[in-house]
């Protein structure tokens, strides 16, 4: 077994949407998932292509609430490309293996420099075996870039070859389905007209509702001469190519793909500029020397390593496939992490608190992305404010999920696909993301020691944050604590007690601990500032003494609960009833969606003792208490 190589040996069609993830290809800016270029979206596979930072907002309707929602949007297909012999079928592997025509295929994933391989042996409905070998890359060398590269070889027969290249608009967002009675149409469709250039195709769109301009450039070239014929429609183009093919000589395709949209920097327009790039980039295997070279820095500054062979090959597909959602090239696009990276569409691709769990890692051997990813906070913290004072709060109240702008993204309602029916969702109420932001500034300045950002930035973000829950804890005379109450943990199975319709639980553990933690560092974030640094900002936060009494006051009396001698969840966690766990996992086998199957029998995890994260809990208590 390769610790780098993540392979695939037959063709397997009911796994095809797994392994279109894992082949996922990207560089920060763009991820394409792994799905094969001949393709289409048809329930077995769903070519996607997303690009960093880049939503749309539609109206909807759910449950007959009218609402909006922002999704990432899925990018023109630039994968497509496929063949056949003059008169014979164009080339499905679908179609092949029901038939029994596909004498052998083989994907693999290299990790190391990043390469999607694919070799297919086929037979067509007339008898002739054909070889195919395809190399694919999204350079991490240009962002914009990303290759395809196709060898053709007929084994047995000789005879004309038609190849179809094209950029298909005409996508939609339809890869949950559980979304997909949702509006996803996402991109306009516009007339692309023929270049002077027969090697390039060019395609613009725009987003519906937040108008990103989009244009993809695509060079297609072919080793041998070919005829061409250029076909378009609205929101699609492609060229037609005619080639004689010979028994037993590779034809090689090469498609090389240039990606921009008018949020990029530093181009007048972006159709120019990808047709400019697309003109200009060098050929595949150029491509692929500097996309190699990029990765090979890349593992440099973060290879981990393990005894175990499989273990390591594990570890490097995470690393591999984080770096690929978050790189260098992520720096200036003002970018969270989607919960899903730039694999699909699932969570909407809506940013969450994941920077939670890599920013440790990014922070120690990519300090510049860590960086950005917090500066995506800092400017949505106007935003932050404003929801606050909307919940009748001071400081910044960090929404649950967040996408372009950074209002409140959660939906209010969701749909159980077990049970059918739509739900009140009420994870908004998670309000530890903003003290995870804070707590995220804190640990990078301690890592990196950048008092530029922590007196700029950084400082201002922990204050605001400290502020709101400072307000938000209310004090109990009789107790003489300080008490949070009608929020929702990380454990996502409690969202209200036991028979009442108010949502919202008590002095959630991580909750309150954390908020102890953050009021702590936020004024020794303002003790670490320059003394003129610190005098401005107090003074434009209008941050008075009387309040960093009010923050030492609640982080010194804050309530934690307990019971049996362990912390709990929540208040009232203690008094849930045991669930029968042995009966359910007989059941049901696969109970990792308890909160769906105790709804889909009428139930709610809201009565027991269920905890889906409580060790992030644990964690945290040992990180403020050190």
């Amino acid at each position: 077994m390769n610790r780098w190589i993540l392979s695939y040996d037959d063709y397997d069609p009911d796994t095809e949407g797994l392994r279109e993830a894992l082949c996922t290809l990207g560089n920060g800016y763009l991820g394409t998932r792994g799905a094969a270029p001949e393709s289409s979206a048809d329930g077995v596979h769903y070519p996607g292509t997303y690009i960093a930072g880049c939503y749309d907002r539609l109206p909807a309707e759910m449950a007959g609430r009218r609402t909006d929602n922002a999704d990432l949007v899925n990018m023109p297909n630039w994968l497509p490309l496929t063949f056949r012999a003059a008169d014979g079928e164009w080339f499905d592997p679908d179609r092949a293996q029901r038939e029994g025509r596909l004498l052998s295929y083989r994907q693999e994933l290299d990790l190391q420099r990043g390469v999607l391989t694919r070799l297919v042996h086929v037979r067509d409905a007339q008898g002739r075996t054909t070889r195919v070998a395809q190399r694919r890359i999204a350079s991490m060398d240009d962002p914009h870039l990303a290759a395809l590269e196709t060898t053709i070889v007929a084994e047995d027969w000789t005879g004309r070859l038609e190849i179809a290249s094209a950029l298909d608009g005409c996508v939609v967002n339809a890869g949950v389905e559980r979304y997909r009675n949702l509006p996803e149409v996402h991109l306009t469709r516009e007339k692309n007209p023929e270049q002077s250039d027969p090697e390039l195709l060019l395609l613009r769109a725009s987003t519906v509702s937040s108008k990103i301009g989009i244009a993809m450039a695509a060079r297609t070239r072919v080793s041998v001469p070919a005829e061409r014929t250029y076909r378009a429609e609205d929101g699609w183009t492609g060229q037609d190519l005619t080639v004689d093919l010979h028994e037993g000589v590779p034809v090689t395709i090469e498609k090389v793909v240039a990606v921009f949209t008018s949020r990029d920097r530093a181009i007048e327009e972006c159709g120019h500029a990808a047709l400019t790039a697309a003109a200009d980039a060098g050929g595949f295997d150029t491509l692929l020397g500097k996309h190699t070279l990029a990765w090979s820095r890349l593992w440099r500054r973060c290879q981990l390593s393990v005894d175990h062979v499989e273990v390591q090959r594990i570890l490097n597909l995470h690393i591999f496939h984080l770096l690929q959602t978050v790189s260098e090239h992520s720096v200036d696009l003002d970018v969270g992490v989607p919960a899903r990276g730039l694999h699909g569409e699932a969570y909407r691709g809506h940013v969450f608190w994941d920077e939670l769990f890599i920013l440790p890692f990014l922070t120690m051997r990519f300090p510049e992305i860590a960086r950005a990813l917090l500066m995506y906070r800092w400017r949505r913290l106007p935003a932050a404010r404003r929801a606050a004072a909307d919940a009748g709060h001071r400081g910044a109240m960090y929404p649950w999920q967040s996408a372009a702008d950074g209002r409140e993204e959660t939906q209010r309602v969701h749909l159980n696909p077990r049970s059918g029916r739509w739900l009140p969702d009420h994870s908004h109420l998670q309000r530890h993301v903003g003290l995870t932001v804070a707590h995220n500034v804190w640990r990078y300045y301690e890592a990196t020691g950048d008092i530029g950002f922590l007196a700029e930035y950084g400082t201002e973000i922990m204050l605001e944050v400290a502020r709101f829950f400072a307000c938000l804890a209310a004090y109990d005379r009789s107790t003489d604590r300080y008490e949070i109450h009608g929020v929702m943990g990380p454990d996502e199975y409690h969202d209200a007690y036991p028979g009442r319709d108010e949502p919202g639980l008590n002095n959630n553990a991580y909750t309150n601990v954390l908020a102890i933690w953050v009021l702590r560092r936020a004024l020794d974030a303002l003790a670490a500032l320059p003394e003129d640094r610190r005098t401005e900002l107090r003074e434009r936060l209008a941050l008075t003494r009387e309040e960093i009494t009010r923050f030492e006051d609640v982080a010194r009396k804050m309530y934690v609960p307990f019971h049996d001698g362990v912390i709990s969840q929540f208040d009232g966690y203690a008094d849930l009833e045991e669930l029968d766990w042995t009966g359910y996992r007989d059941r049901y086998g696969d109970i990792r969606r308890l909160d769906r199957i105790l709804e889909g029998e009428g139930d709610s995890p809201n009565r027991y003792k269920a905890s889906k994260q409580a060790d992030v809990l644990m964690l945290f208590y040992v990180l403020a208490t050190r």
